[in-house]
């Protein structure tokens, strides 16, 4: 893929920086997605101050091609998951070095754009006291947990809390494991199954349910970013050391609740700092 030409300096110059993406080709490579994602972000803010129509114009037919770019790749990407290469055509992204932070990037808007995923507007006017609003697992920490707790086909991962699905979605891609979400939310649950469905993924599932009521006997790996406080968070806590005095397990967590998990006896973390809120922080029965 041809190397895009530097932006550096050209937000200052809208016709420029016009200039500069309609000759430069190597941003209409499906697979220039950063690229792309940076270019558009830029144009954007430019457009914002444009008040000649012929440089509206230009922006406009830009993003659009842009765009079209983008939803070429998610095509490509969507099929391959579905003959099964999921794994392997993600590769190329999945370069996420030392990831912190709940901030969001590049990796989430492909992600979504891969997923598809509806978002429904909830019901959150009978959210129970101790839950939490949702918010999704930036890209990155999902390949990172996959990573620290080493998830194979044999694994089964119970994600509590799953919202739209995106992480028991890209485990699976990624691992091959069993995953299925829980999601008191059943707008969250029906756009999760769809994306499923669409996508060909067979070993995942959405259950709308209370975490507290959810099926927990099969799962021996754990997700959850912080979906509920307090007793709530108490409630399910000890439901999983329950099942940790039958069988060996993990537990992936992120956010506040972190330092919830590595308070409990029962859990052992490697981790330099197990109760750091901004990264994975994987945790195994003792």
């Amino acid at each position: 893929m041809q190397k895009p030409t530097t932006m550096a300096g050209m937000t200052d110059v809208p016709c420029a920086f016009l200039d500069l993406l309609e000759t430069d080709a190597a941003w209409r490579d499906p697979g220039a997605f950063r690229w792309r994602a940076d270019a558009m972000d830029r144009l954007d803010l430019l457009s914002l101050a444009m008040t000649d129509d012929v440089q509206r114009q230009r922006a406009d037919a830009l993003f659009d091609a842009m765009g079209a770019a983008d939803e070429a790749l998610f095509a490509a990407l969507r099929a391959a998951i579905r003959g099964g290469e999921g794994k392997t055509a993600l590769a190329p992204w999945l370069d996420i070095g030392e990831p912190v932070g709940a901030h969001y990037d590049a990796l989430d808007a492909l992600v979504a754009g891969i997923l598809a995923v509806d978002e429904p507007a909830p019901d959150v006017s009978g959210l129970p006291a101790d839950m939490v609003f949702y918010q999704p697992t930036p890209a990155r920490h999902i390949v990172d947990a996959v990573r620290l707790a080493a998830l194979t086909p044999g694994d089964h991962v119970l994600d509590l809390g799953s919202g739209l699905g995106h992480v028991p979605l890209l485990m699976r891609i990624l691992s091959g494991a069993t995953v299925t979400g829980v999601e008191r939310e059943p707008a969250y649950v029906d756009g999760a199954r769809a994306a499923a469905l669409a996508l060909g993924l067979d070993g995942v599932h959405f259950a709308c349910a209370d975490a507290r009521e959810a099926d927990v006997s099969k799962a021996d790996v754990f997700y959850l970013f912080t979906p509920f406080i307090g007793a709530v968070l108490r409630d399910v806590v000890a439901r999983i050391e329950a099942e940790a005095r039958k069988r060996p397990l993990r537990v992936l967590a992120l956010g506040p609740c972190t330092r919830t998990f590595a308070r409990q006896p029962w859990l052992h973390s490697d981790a330099a700092d197990p109760e750091a809120a901004d990264r994975i922080i994987l945790f195994a029965s003792v």
